[in-house]
């Protein structure tokens, strides 16, 4: 029997569908299950803000580290740099700001808009860039930073 026969009954149609499911990859199945929890070690020196695990929370969000402090010093308004692991920011940044830019780079570069999955990348294409899934396969425009 065809698929086209056996999509049209009920039972025909959740065997396909339990096909095309047992077929994908785990990651895939299960989009809204994960959950990316960044705890970023922050040092106050005198007039600047180090942040001592900054590589690491850009590796768990699969963002470039230039990517994300470029948007942490546009957003915040105060210039930084990278030095190895860490990011040097100019002026004092509490906690509580820091955890509002990167809940808000997560919602406006990392999280999928269509299903929520958290396995996209960023992709150039002419002078446009937008956010690919990997799970539902949705391709959304981002800004430039």
């Amino acid at each position: 029997m065809s698929w086209e026969e056996k999509i049209r009954t009920r039972e025909g149609y959740l065997e396909i569908l339990d096909e095309v499911l047992s077929a994908l990859p785990r990651s895939a199945t299960g989009a809204g299950d994960r959950a990316i929890i960044l705890n970023p070690e922050i040092l106050h020196e005198s007039r600047r803000t180090v942040v001592l695990n900054f590589k690491n929370m850009a590796e768990r969000l699969n963002r470039s580290p230039q990517h994300l402090a470029k948007f942490i010093a546009k957003e915040s308004g105060k210039p930084s740099s990278i030095e190895g692991e860490r990011l040097i920011v100019q002026g004092r940044l509490t906690n509580e700001e820091l955890r509002r830019l990167l809940e808000l780079y997560v919602r406006e570069f990392v999280k999928c808009p269509i299903c929520g999955g958290l396995d996209t990348r960023i992709v150039a294409e002419r002078r446009l860039r937008f956010l690919v899934c990997e799970i539902c396969g949705a391709k959304s425009p981002v800004r430039k930073i």
